[in-house]
């Protein structure tokens, strides 16, 4: 069997999305839907808030990775596949995989390979460190997929499907919300590290490119992107039910159940870095500088809070002035 080096990289993606239930998942309801290994427990941390994660899954792959400037190369191995539950109320999806070379560059057994879920071992041969780890994280985060090309995306969302659509989910959910996806990479950096470069791509694709300092701190990166995600996708949800409240007559029942489904089932999901990696914690201070997540959070919020008020007073008033009427 080929020995394996140093990783060059770790890819990965979460989803993020609402619990499709009308109650908040306590312990007992999010150990039951997110046992999908038998006889493995489902992770709990009841503080600050409560986060429940799965046991990891491995799913095989022979295809191809992007290499930009290159050829695509060929990999085979596992992509480990979660699921989390933060607050009993986001549920998540997260798999990842870590692209090593290896001494043999032939395909080995699947038993090698399942015996090492989140790995994936180069067949084809690459350039010098530092150039293929440049060229599979800009493949990866920039490049255009072919039907040969790792689909972790495909992977993220037969798990999320598989999970929202669970006997146990009453499907009716507080409010509609859409579904974000963050894309991420993760390297070995140095004493420089950590370091990330986080984008938004689209109205529901992010990236993030990280760096750090060592390669045990590569599964530390999954557990922040999910955290990242996470508090990205609040934001995402709470800048569209802002956008849809406009669209209802001012001071409507509409729109004062929109907002107050915010206060009520999101608000106080928000504690950044509080479930991350102590040793990326500080990648979330220079978040919280630029682009200055909480601040947006908390204008968000207030902004909510606001309308609220507005809204009723002018019940108030508008009570007032019947009574008087009568």
């Amino acid at each position: 069997m080929g020995a394996s080096t140093t990783p060059l990289i770790a890819l990965g993606e979460v989803r993020t999305c609402l619990v499709p239930t009308s109650a908040t998942l306590h312990r007992a309801e999010a150990s039951e839907l997110l046992s999908l290994v038998p006889g493995r427990r489902v992770l709990w941390r009841q503080r600050p808030g409560t986060l429940a994660v799965s046991p990891a899954t491995p799913v095989g792959v022979d295809c191809e990775l992007l290499l930009t400037g290159a050829a695509p190369a060929r990999v085979v191995g596992t992509v480990a596949s979660r699921a989390i539950v933060v607050g009993g109320r986001m549920l998540q999806s997260s798999v990842r995989t870590q692209v090593v070379r290896v001494d043999e560059r032939r395909r080995q057994t699947w038993s090698h390979y399942l015996s090492r879920a989140g790995v994936t071992e180069l067949i084809s041969k690459v350039g010098d460190r530092a150039d293929a780890c440049d060229g599979l994280a800009d493949g990866y985060l920039n490049g255009v997929p072919t039907p040969d090309t790792l689909d972790l995306a495909s992977i993220g969302e037969r798990l999320l499907a598989r999970l929202r659509t669970d006997a146990s989910l009453d499907q009716r959910a507080p409010m509609q919300t859409s579904t974000t996806r963050l894309r991420w990479t993760a390297r070995v950096g140095g004493a420089a590290a950590p370091d990330m470069a986080f984008c938004l791509d689209d109205e529901s694709v992010r990236s993030a490119a990280i760096t750090v300092r060592s390669e045990k701190d590569l599964d530390a990166a999954q557990r922040f992107c999910e955290d990242l995600a996470a508090h990205d996708w609040l934001l995402t949800i709470g800048d569209a039910a802002i956008e849809e409240a406009d669209r209802f007559p001012p001071s409507s029942d509409e729109e004062a159940e929109l907002l107050g489904a915010v206060l009520k089932h999101l608000a106080h999901l928000w504690m950044p870095g509080a479930h991350a990696p102590p040793q990326l914690r500080a990648l979330w201070k220079d978040l919280q500088t630029d682009p200055g997540f909480s601040r947006q959070w908390t204008a968000l919020i207030g902004q909510v809070r606001d309308r609220l008020r507005v809204m009723q007073s002018e019940h108030s008033r508008k009570a007032r002035v019947s009574s008087t009427n009568w």
